[in-house]
């Protein structure tokens, strides 16, 4: 007796405010291994993080800077990233197709798929 293939969508979702603590370097290596864990094609990792505005016309600028400077004095490494920077990571990490969700929180919600 054959049973039926299942086609499913594998969600990775990441805690919420991990990648704020890392390094471009380093998130683009976490971004690697989630791609490497995931199917090519139903795949896709959920962020949870802020995302700066470059205009600086969101209602939650000032704190997602005071968060930025918070960053700078407990992890060096780790920052606060623009839209244009978490493109830019996500590109180096293997997902070129993602969606910035903004919501009326501090954080954005970021979901990204390898194609």
């Amino acid at each position: 007796m054959s049973s039926p293939q299942l086609r499913c969508t594998l969600v990775f979702p990441m805690s919420k405010w991990i990648m704020h603590d890392w390094s471009d370097d380093v998130c683009v290596k976490i971004l690697k291994n989630f791609k490497k864990a995931m199917p090519e094609r139903s795949g896709k990792i959920i962020i949870v993080d802020a995302v700066l505005e470059a205009e600086g016309d969101d209602l939650f600028d000032d704190t997602k800077l005071v968060f930025d400077l918070v960053m700078l004095a407990l992890s060096p490494s780790g920052k606060e990233r623009t839209k244009i920077e978490w493109e830019n990571l996500l590109k180096q990490g293997g997902f070129s197709c993602y969606n910035i969700i903004k919501i009326p929180a501090l954080p954005s919600i970021i979901e990204a798929y390898p194609q």
